[in-house]
């Protein structure tokens, strides 16, 4: 399955060398897709992505087709062929 992915994520953006691809995803979850990207690129990604624990790290966002947010709790959400999912560091304000 594809999925189009954007990275606003610098630290992410470099270890992969863009900050737009395809994904051919063997798996069908977010979670499946956070695995994909740290066996492709390694210590990089895993160190952009994941806290010390393993899991998704609090300060990365992802979300889905422009309007569904998937957070740490919620990684088994399945993504479709052509999904676009964005991955970003949580901005924060006020």
């Amino acid at each position: 399955m594809k999925i189009d992915l954007k990275i606003y994520l610098p630290m992410l953006t470099e270890v992969v060398g863009r900050d737009e691809l395809e994904v051919e995803l063997d798996g069908r979850t977010a979670g499946d897709l956070l695995d994909h990207l740290t066996r492709t690129y390694g210590k990089g990604a895993r160190d952009a992505l994941l806290d010390e624990r393993g899991q998704l790290d609090l300060e990365v966002q992802l979300l889905r087709n422009r309007k569904d947010w998937i957070t740490r709790d919620s990684l088994n959400t399945e993504l479709e062929e052509g999904d676009h999912v964005t991955i970003m560091v949580l901005m924060a304000g006020g």
